[in-house]
């Protein structure tokens, strides 16, 4: 496994992660994420929120381990492809739910988060299938040096960075809204 695909792996495989674990943090809030976009009966809308997390992390562990690259990336593209579809048939019918994305703030539907979601879904799919580009081999040649443990701990820091600027901002907004309500 090259530098590259390695890094795609550790990336998505930490997202999905990411995700299951604030959708296991607010099981009631992911759960009605799943009822708003009404494309499975009410029956199923629970054990949906239960099982979408357990199949995040299934999947997650795969990718970050690296076992069946291939596999895992085509599973996590058709994740992906699948959660953007059920994002595009609630705007389509004219419903706004909530996201239920799992990372970041609880925001509704939109056609950006199903373009970013699908984004997910062709990256994920591409990479399974064909070599990166080629600034990205180079980017990766020049950073050959790195041995795979400094890639990840890299990699780890970086999304580490990501998640703590994304929680300021977020902590940023909700305080401003709470002040602006007191006011």
């Amino acid at each position: 496994m090259g530098e590259f695909q390695f890094a795609v792996l550790t990336w998505q495989g930490f997202l999905l992660i990411a995700a299951a674990a604030a959708k296991v943090r607010a099981p009631r809030r992911f759960a009605m994420a799943v009822a708003g976009c009404r494309l499975a009966p009410s029956a199923l809308v629970e054990p949906l929120a239960w099982s979408v997390p357990g199949v995040e992390v299934i999947l997650g562990a795969g990718l970050i381990s690296g076992w069946h690259p291939t596999i895992m990336l085509r599973l996590a593209a058709a994740l992906f492809a699948s959660f953007g579809l059920a994002m595009a048939s609630a705007l389509l019918r004219g419903r706004r739910p909530s996201c239920g994305c799992g990372v970041g703030e609880d925001r509704p539907v939109s056609w950006l988060l199903v373009a970013r979601t699908g984004g997910l879904a062709i990256f994920a799919g591409l990479s399974s299938a064909i070599p990166p580009p080629l600034g990205l081999q180079v980017l990766w040649r020049a950073t050959s040096g790195l041995s795979r443990d400094a890639a990840l701990a890299t990699l780890i820091a970086l999304l580490l960075l990501g998640m703590t600027w994304r929680a300021l901002t977020v902590g940023l907004r909700v305080h401003n809204r709470l002040e602006a309500l007191r006011r």
